[in-house]
């Protein structure tokens, strides 16, 4: 899969192009959105891998920084419901978001009309994910207030983050490419 075909066109601007995470039955998009002169913020899609058609989009939590919100989507059944969160309850958008992909996302795929994608769904890809996940947001500069929550829910991240960037150093030293 490609960047650009799992999902319907959103508005707003993009930090860079879409970042893939392959995660068994689902995979996760992850980008950052601007949105001009009103919000911006982390962007993470669950697609559906076996879902018919280009849209294979199933859910989308857009972490931003004012207006932090959800959709259920669907192209097959042509759902798009967007639900806000509420920071006084929810606390901090990504933390929250984190927190449903690791404990909460068969159910939010059956409330999305996608049964059959939350049953072929196995928790290790999920779990083998996350970090992947968290490695990826701990690199947007924002972030740093953000750093405690992400600690919290997924010990040793920061560890994490680390070996992840030393990897990378060595594999551009190793290319040339450094």
């Amino acid at each position: 899969m490609m960047p650009g075909e799992l999902s319907a066109t959103m508005g707003g601007e993009t930090s860079g192009p879409e970042e893939l995470i392959p995660a068994g039955a689902v995979t996760f998009g992850l980008e950052y959105r601007m949105l001009p002169g009103r919000d911006e913020g982390l962007c993470i899609h669950v697609y559906g891998n076996a879902m018919t058609g280009q849209d294979k989009a199933l859910l989308r939590f857009d972490c931003f920084a004012v207006h932090p919100h959800y959709h259920y989507r669907n192209a097959t059944v042509r759902t798009n419901e967007r639900l806000e969160l509420a920071d006084t309850a929810e606390g901090d958008p990504l933390a929250w978001t984190l927190d449903k992909i690791k404990h909460r996302l068969p159910v939010m795929l059956m409330r999305g009309e996608a049964e059959h994608i939350a049953r072929e769904m196995d928790q290790r890809d999920i779990d083998a994910a996350l970090p992947k996940i968290v490695a990826w947001a701990a690199t947007k500069a924002h972030l740093k207030g953000s750093r405690q929550s992400l600690e919290a829910l997924l010990p040793g991240f920061g560890t994490f983050v680390h070996e992840q960037r030393c990897l990378s150093a060595t594999q551009q030293d190793i290319q040339g490419t450094r």
